[in-house]
């Protein structure tokens, strides 16, 4: 089976680029993860087009394979050109289509719960490209279908089946077909896959999906996982084992920190962050955005086993060990 890499620029400093990945067909080819809503991701994307001697008059369908701005905000822009369907994950597609300038406000609601300070998430605001890109995100709605667990996507020389794997978020897909993998952001090769808790609701556990999705990507019969970002990984097994005992000892660290109550925004700066900041302080909004909310996934799997529970005093929730 033929799939193909292109590296396609995006404006994350950290990142550089979002691989994205061609599936050729007898009479044209799939894209999967096109890029971002960005005059240089689109550039770029032709730029590797052309090096691959493809055109975009053969583009017959785009796949994204989660809903964050890097894979899935060039996707309309495309089809738009081309006339190509686009896919995604239902539970993703479900989040787009009731509107994801509200989705991010809900996470940042969410974050004001437990006592994010009003500055703080104000400048998240103001340096996340979220609400930038509310128009396109409301274009992807309307223009995607919903891909589900065991639907198929027919490539050169076979067939690549659709699998769930959420965590990262809600809805994400990999596609599976004869040794390969498309992986999306479920497993990265050098760093770690953010997982955040968008919603105070109590049946949500992005972390405890995610870690359920590393133990279903470990018995993948595949000798090769594409990822979104980074090389591809051949020990694909011993990659999500060494990233849930990253999250095994997040979560210590979290307990740890609990010997008093603590609130979210407390416990966040307190942990350790592999960044470029010295500090807390130095760094980002949008690095605090994502810290945020990866301390507040691993305390509310903390909360979902047992061993952590919430409390509020003199108007500010607290988490403290149960």
């Amino acid at each position: 089976m033929e799939v193909q890499r292109l590296k396609v620029a995006i404006p994350i400093r950290t990142l550089g680029h979002v691989n994205s990945y061609v599936i050729a067909d007898y009479d044209g080819f799939s894209l999967v993860d096109p890029g971002m809503y960005w005059a240089n991701s689109f550039d770029g994307l032709a730029r590797e087009l052309r090096g691959a001697g493809l055109s975009l008059r053969q583009l017959k369908s785009i796949i994204v394979t989660h809903f964050h701005v890097d894979h899935a905000t060039a996707a309309p822009v495309l089809a738009n050109l081309t006339g190509a369907e686009v896919y995604m994950g239902a539970a993703d597609l479900e989040v787009v289509r009731r509107g994801f300038r509200d989705y991010f406000e809900g996470v940042l609601e969410t974050y004001r719960h437990y006592g994010v300070p009003e500055a703080e998430v104000n400048a998240m605001r103001e340096v996340h490209p979220v609400p930038r890109l509310g128009d396109v995100y409301d274009e992807l709605a309307d223009a995607a279908r919903p891909l589900r667990e065991g639907d198929s996507l027919e490539a050169y020389g076979g067939m690549m089946k659709v699998v769930e794997l959420p965590g990262h978020t809600p809805g994400h897909i990999a596609l599976v077909g004869d040794g390969v993998a498309i992986v999306g952001d479920v497993v990265l090769d050098r760093i770690t896959p953010h997982v955040i808790l968008d919603t105070p609701r109590a049946s949500r556990d992005p972390l405890g999906d995610y870690m359920r999705t590393l133990e279903r990507v470990k018995s993948m019969n595949v000798s090769t996982a594409m990822p979104g970002h980074g090389e591809a990984i051949g020990a694909l097994a011993r990659r999500a084992d060494e990233i849930m005992e990253h999250h095994r000892a997040r979560l210590n660290e979290v307990r740890s920190l609990l010997s008093a109550p603590a609130t979210l925004y407390d416990v966040a700066r307190r942990m350790s962050w592999r960044t470029s900041a010295s500090s807390w302080d130095q760094m980002s909004p949008y690095e605090r955005y994502f810290a945020i909310g990866e301390a507040l996934a691993h305390l509310r799997h903390l909360e979902v086993i047992g061993e952590v529970e919430e409390v509020s005093r003199e108007g500010q929730v607290l988490f403290k060990l149960a």
